[in-house]
Parts: structure tokens; sequence; C-alpha cells
């Protein structure tokens, strides 16, 4: 809409809009258009009919107007698109990484074990983290047959380029 009420309070680009469309971010033109207060805030006010706005001003508190009260309003301009990235040419090369997993291993084997302990899991858990030499054998790292393996978390630690003998 056109601000055409007070055209001379008004400054190229704005527009009239109504005090219960303006959002945050958008500046609207106090001291008849000397200058901008920024919307910090903006919603219905309590009584039916009124609009509440926080304006960033040493105000004590929000400026409360007619829903339907025009205001002279700039909207914020859109965030630019990042620049492009040059069309550097790119090339192919041998690296070496260092990766860190957390991984999940679910395997079944067999071990030995007291008999008090086979009937609790808990028991058997504990048991069975104190002497790996029981189980450690049996899991194969590289998910072989039997062996089902989640990677939980991946983080890249290091990468360095390799040179070609």
């Amino acid at each position: 809409m056109s601000c055409t009420h007070r055209p001379d309070d008004h400054f190229p680009g704005e527009s009239c809009i109504r005090a219960d469309e303006v959002r945050p971010g958008d500046r609207i033109a106090v001291l008849g258009g000397a200058a901008l207060a920024v919307v910090r805030d903006a919603r219905p006010h309590t009584e039916p009919g009124w609009t509440a706005l926080l304006l960033d001003t040493p105000a004590d508190g929000p400026a409360v107007l007619e829903s339907g009260t025009l205001l002279p309003v700039r909207r914020p301009e859109p965030e630019p698109d990042p620049e492009p990235l040059d069309d550097e040419p790119e090339v192919s090369v041998t690296v070496e990484l260092t990766v860190t997993e957390e991984v999940e291993y679910v395997f079944t084997t067999r071990v030995e074990v007291p008999a008090s302990i086979a009937a609790d899991d808990e028991a058997l858990r504990d048991h069975l983290a104190e002497d790996e030499e029981l189980w450690l054998d049996g899991l194969d790292p590289s998910g072989g047959k039997g062996i089902y393996l989640s990677v939980n978390e991946r983080s890249l630690d290091a990468a360095r380029v390799v040179l070609a003998a």
C-alpha cells in the first residue's frame, strides 16, 4: 500500500502497512520521519483490535496501536546470496585420513562362565568386561558373517596429502 496520508514523512522504499501486519525486523519511521525504530516484537494486544509493538527504543514497554493504524514501514533487505565460488579448477589427490569411529558390534560367540553368572545379564556383562580374553577372539572387526556392526559416531581428526612416489 502506498503511503499517501502524509507523504512528507516518508523515505523512498517505505510503504504503509497496518499495525497488525508489522513483524520483527521492520523499521518504522518515527519523529516525523527523522529517525527509524526497529521492531523487536509485534503481537496482538490483550484487548481485541489493538497491536503491541516493542520498538528498539529506550521506552518502558510496547507501543499499543489500533490494529488498523497505517504505519510507514521499511522491510529489511533480504540477505544477499553468498558470492559464488570462483571457477577454480579441481585436482585429484591421494589423501591420508585419520578417522575416529564409535562402533557397536553385535555378535554371537560361546564362552565359559560360572553358572551363577550365566543366570544374571548384569553379572554376565561385568564378568565379560573384566575378562576380555573370553570373547575378544570371537570379534571380527571386519563385520564378518554373523556380526552386525553399527557406526554410531564418526569424526575426521586429520587429513594430509600423500605425495605419489
